[in-house]
C-alpha cells in the first residue's frame, strides 16, 4: 500500500504543477463541479478530479500486479537419477507405454521412480512457481507449446533424466514470454 500512496502523492503534486484552475477560464460559461481541473499536456486540455486519478492509478496497480505475476503449474515426475544413455532410452520406452494416461504415469512413477514423491504419490510435484525447479524442469514446463495433460521429455537435469506429467498451468504470462 506504501507505493499506491506514493504514486497517488505523485499524481497529486503533479496534477497540482500542470492543472488549470476551472475558473480561470470563464470562455466555456458552464459552471465545472468542484475539485475538477484542466490538464493541459502537448497543448490539450483534459478534465482531471481526484476519483480520475483514483481510478487510473488503482487500473495500472491492477494490470501491473497481473502482468508481473509469476506463473505456477502443477506437475508429477518420474525420476532416474543415473545420466546414461541407456536411463533415456528406459524413459522413451516408458513414454510410449505411458501415453498421456495419469493412471499410468502414476504406477510407473511408484514403481520406478528414484525421487521420493514418485513413491509415495504417484511423482506429484503439487503446485509450484516458475524459477522454483531447476531450469530444463522449468523449460519443459512453463514453454507455451507444451500441452497441458501430455508426458514431457525425457528431460536431464544435474538429478538424473525424468518424464513429466503436466497436470495444470496457468497461462497468465503466455503474452508476455512468446
Amino acid at each position: 500500500m506504501k507505493s499506491i500512496s506514493r504514486i497517488l502523492l505523485f499524481l497529486s503534486a503533479l496534477v497540482a504543477t500542470y492543472a488549470v484552475a476551472a475558473d480561470e477560464d470563464s470562455s466555456e460559461g458552464i459552471e465545472r463541479p468542484f475539485l475538477t481541473r484542466d490538464l493541459v499536456m502537448f497543448g490539450f486540455r483534459t478534465p482531471f478530479t481526484p476519483v480520475t486519478i483514483i481510478i487510473v492509478v488503482v487500473s495500472g496497480y491492477i494490470l501491473f500486479s497481473n502482468l508481473t505475476k509469476a506463473s505456477s503449474a502443477t506437475a508429477s515426475h518420474i525420476l532416474l537419477d543415473d545420466s546414461s544413455d541407456a536411463t533415456k532410452e528406459k524413459l522413451i520406452k516408458m513414454k510410449k507405454e505411458i501415453g498421456n494416461d495419469k493412471a499410468k504415469f502414476a504406477k510407473y512413477a511408484a514403481e520406478h521412480s528414484t525421487c521420493p514423491s514418485g513413491k509415495s504419490s504417484g511423482g506429484s510435484l503439487g503446485k509450484f512457481r516458475m524459477g522454483a525447479m531447476v531450469p530444463p524442469f522449468d523449460k519443459a514446463v512453463f514453454t507455451p507449446k507444451n500441452k497441458v495433460g501430455e508426458v514431457l521429455g525425457p528431460v536431464q537435469t544435474q538429478f538424473g533424466w525424468h518424464l513429466i506429467l503436466l497436470v495444470e498451468r496457468d497461462e497468465q504470462r503466455s503474452l508476455i514470454m512468446d
